[in-house]
């Protein structure tokens, strides 16, 4: 079965007249026949009755139109999809992030790699359990955003530091932390703690909690999977967090004070390779640019 069987029956049921149809597909009538003939003998039944006076659909015709109509859709469709040669110069890039708040650096690189490559087409995806392994899966991510953990990556997987961040406590505006322009981590064992689980395989931020925790109370300390849930609860003035202090803005009602005495954490990426993969060389070359001027 092919288009031109199909446009031949089609025409021709519209018309219900062989040399009308013809006409209308610039065919000659005996090459419409073949079609129609060759057709039926296909699908093993009649689709018109045709006599030296008129030609009506059987059936079996009236049953195929929608098929044979969705078919030529489908297949013209996909004709234009492979015929777009600017489809082939669209530049695609899958990026992965590790939390909401790694994500809120993009606007500013996208736009910037957007304004140098304007066919730039990214997929953004928020992957909390994504793998750093991922990055050598087709398809996956090309790169994925993190803070550097102490898990070496394996499979020559790459890290390439962004930026140093330092940590800092998150807590209300109404907190007697929040009238301090810095602290040291020893102020954090007189407040009540939200831990966030994710950030256990990040060296600094377990540093920097676990020695205040050793002085805190079980009732003290709030166990959170991640920012996201914590934030409620810092919000809600129950506890403070520790976090890294991302190039971002900071959300209204909060207080982000630095910890003077803790180490910064590295923000990054992880990717397999930039010599295959020259959109995303550019990309990373465009994000280190963009953060250095935060």
């Amino acid at each position: 079965m092919n288009t031109v069987q199909l446009e031949c029956f089609l025409e021709v049921s519209e018309c219900l007249n062989f040399s009308r149809a013809a006409e209308n597909l610039k065919m000659t009538q005996p090459a419409v026949s073949h079609q129609i003939n060759s057709l039926e003998a296909e699908l093993g039944t009649k689709l018109f009755n045709r006599t030296s006076k008129n030609v009506e659909l059987t059936r079996d015709g009236i049953r195929f139109i929608g098929p044979a109509t969705d078919a030529l859709k489908i297949l013209g469709g996909a004709k234009a999809r492979i015929s777009d040669k600017s489809a082939s110069e669209i530049l695609p890039l899958t990026i992965a992030c590790k939390d909401v708040k790694m994500a809120e650096v993009l606007p500013s690189i996208l736009k910037n790699v957007s304004s140098e490559l304007p066919l730039f087409r990214p997929a953004v995806k928020i992957a909390p359990f994504m793998p750093i392994a991922a990055v050598n899966e087709k398809e996956a991510a090309d790169v994925i955003f993190s803070y550097k953990s102490d898990i070496k990556p394996q499979n020559r997987i790459i890290y390439k530091e962004l930026k140093k961040c330092q940590l800092c406590c998150v807590c209300c505006e109404n907190s007697e932390l929040a009238k301090y322009d810095e602290i040291e981590t020893e102020a954090l064992s007189t407040q009540s703690l939200a831990l966030i689980s994710r950030y256990r395989n990040i060296p600094e931020m377990f540093k920097a909690t676990v020695s205040c925790t050793a002085s805190l109370k079980q009732s003290q300390i709030y166990m959170c999977n991640d920012y996201e849930s914590a934030k409620p609860l810092v919000q809600a003035g129950l506890c403070c967090c520790v976090q890294p202090d991302l190039p971002i803005k900071k959300e209204d009602g909060l207080k982000y004070i630095p910890i003077s005495d803790s180490s910064p954490v590295s923000f990054g990426v992880y990717y397999s390779t930039l010599k295959s993969n020259p959109i995303l060389k550019r990309f990373v070359e465009i994000t280190l640019k963009t953060l250095s001027k935060s």
